[in-house]
Parts: C-alpha cells; sequence; structure tokens
C-alpha cells in the first residue's frame, strides 16, 4: 500500500508531496527531498541504478524511481513510501504518467505553470 508520494529533483527541490494515509506523520517535503537527492546521487555513483529502495524494518520500505532530464543533466526523483507488498508496475506506470505529464513544469521549477497538483492528483487517483 502507497502511504505517500514525494517528487523532486536531483537539487533536492520539492515538485510534489502528497500523504495518503492520515495516521503516518507528516514528513517535510523540502527535508525529505534533500535526503532523497543525496540518496539517489549516491546510488548513481556507487552502483549506476536508478531504482533504489530502503527497508524499514519488515513492513516499510522507500523506493525510488528516476527519470532524468537529459538535456538539462538532472534527474526527476519519484519517491513512495509504501507499507506491506510493492506493485512495482504500478509505481513506475505513475512516475511514467506524471512525467510524461508535467514535464515542462519538472524542467524548469521556477516556471510560471509550477502548481502540478492538481494534474498529479487526477493521475493518481485514475491509476490507483
Amino acid at each position: 500500500m502507497i502511504k505517500s508520494i514525494l517528487i523532486c529533483d536531483s537539487q533536492g527541490y520539492p515538485f510534489y508531496s502528497k500523504k495518503m494515509d492520515d495516521t503516518l506523520n507528516d514528513i517535510e517535503p523540502a527535508i525529505f527531498s534533500g535526503l532523497i537527492s543525496a540518496i539517489g546521487a549516491i546510488g548513481k555513483q556507487l552502483f549506476k541504478e536508478d531504482i533504489a529502495t530502503i527497508n524499514y524494518g519488515e513492513n516499510y520500505e522507500i523506493l525510488i524511481i528516476t527519470k532524468d532530464l537529459f538535456s538539462d543533466q538532472k534527474s526527476i526523483y519519484f519517491v513512495f513510501l509504501i507499507e506491506n507488498e510493492v506493485d512495482l508496475q504500478l509505481v513506475k506506470r505513475i512516475s511514467t504518467h506524471i512525467f510524461i505529464e508535467t514535464k515542462q513544469v519538472l524542467k524548469n521549477p521556477s516556471s510560471k505553470v509550477l502548481d502540478i497538483k492538481d494534474k498529479v492528483d487526477k493521475i493518481i487517483d485514475k491509476l490507483l
């Protein structure tokens, strides 16, 4: 079960954050995205891998799916906090749809169309 979703870039800028479980404690998106960007950089440098999984105990994990913006030499991280079983195909499908639909905003965070919340919420609602 997906507990929360964060979308950020490799510089640690949080584009979107959604808590899907009210029992989950709040996570400050700016702090969490900075941590994720550091983990993403380390993973790429050490392991040359784009998907990272961090386990917490037996039931929780953080799954990071990376999409590269080659022209801007940066990456976008789709971060899923998951409890129990992971449907990897589902999180990949969600990431891909959001990436395609919001690519222009993700390329330029200072863009006037920065508010991607409604668009991302619709995609998530449709795919979940």
